[in-house]
């Protein structure tokens, strides 16, 4: 696949993104910091708050006078770190989107990687079925040619035992045929446990490669926006002056947005290097 995620050149929506990241997160960590701050005095408060009720004891149904007192003092510290939370939330929401956008680059990488070594261990484990699938055959005809030849071979020496009246020696040949034979049957038992280990390695697959291509395609979209975003970067002031413009003469143009027409040609155009950049299956 011939794609680069910006890894060796700069890219100016990325370093666009990554100042108001850095930016958000200067004004997030004091935030942090008070909000913890809030937290601890308004669980100080809040445990100072009870130990002056209960000092009442169980039995008296009015709150004591220290307790009235203290409580604007407990409400204050849970109206600040309400507050606070509400502040910390906003950035937080804000540097989501950002985050996301920053970790694409990486993101996609790492999903090329997991595709292509996907497709490429299936297509080893085929090559290595194929080649073990050809060793079986070899070994099938083998043992059809044993087996012939050690019925010929004890016919003979049936034959020859019947006909000694001393002591009967089996046949050399014989003897090496049957260890032959027992040999080949196991290296049969052998190659077809390989071939079963990758036949269950096979049938595994098809749904990783369909997960990891997913998975692919998605991370290659959020890619694509990068680079387009990086492309229209130096005709954005275009862009936002033709919004504008229509904005004048539609008040319900939302200025935010211009829409622009993509001729088909492109679009198939487009559609055919995105299938190219699919690894063969």
């Amino acid at each position: 696949m011939k794609l680069n995620p910006f890894s060796k050149k700069s890219n100016p929506y990325l370093d666009k993104i990554k100042s108001e990241h850095d930016a958000l997160n200067l004004e997030l960590a004091p935030l942090k910091a008070e909000l913890a701050e809030a937290e601890a005095e308004h669980a100080a408060a809040r445990e100072k708050q009870n130990r002056l009720r209960d000092a009442a004891g169980s039995i008296s149904m009015n709150t004591p006078p220290a307790a009235k007192a203290h409580w604007p003092i407990l409400c204050e510290a849970n109206q600040r770190m309400e507050r606070l939370k509400s502040k910390v939330s906003n950035l937080e929401s804000q540097l989501r989107p950002l985050q996301q956008v920053l970790a694409t680059p990486e993101r996609f990488a790492v999903a090329r990687k997991q595709f292509d070594d996907l497709i490429a261990q299936r297509k080893a484990l085929t090559a290595e079925a194929q080649m073990v699938d050809g060793q079986l055959t070899k070994i099938a005809k083998r043992l059809a040619d044993l087996e012939a030849r050690i019925a010929v071979e004890t016919k003979s020496a049936s034959l020859a035992l019947l006909d000694t009246e001393t002591e009967f020696v089996v046949p050399e040949t014989l003897t090496k045929l049957e260890v032959e034979l027992r040999i080949t049957r196991a290296s049969q038992v052998e190659l077809e446990r390989q071939r079963d280990a990758i036949q269950g390695q096979l049938a595994g697959l098809p749904d990783a490669v369909r997960k990891a291509r997913d998975h692919f395609i998605h991370c290659r979209a959020a890619m694509a926006e990068i680079e387009l975003h990086e492309q229209l970067m130096p005709v954005m002031n275009a862009l936002a002056r033709a919004s504008a413009a229509r904005r004048q003469i539609n008040y319900h143009h939302d200025e935010s947005r211009f829409p622009v027409e993509i001729p088909r040609d492109l679009i198939e155009a487009a559609s055919d290097a995105l299938a190219a950049e699919m690894p063969a299956a």
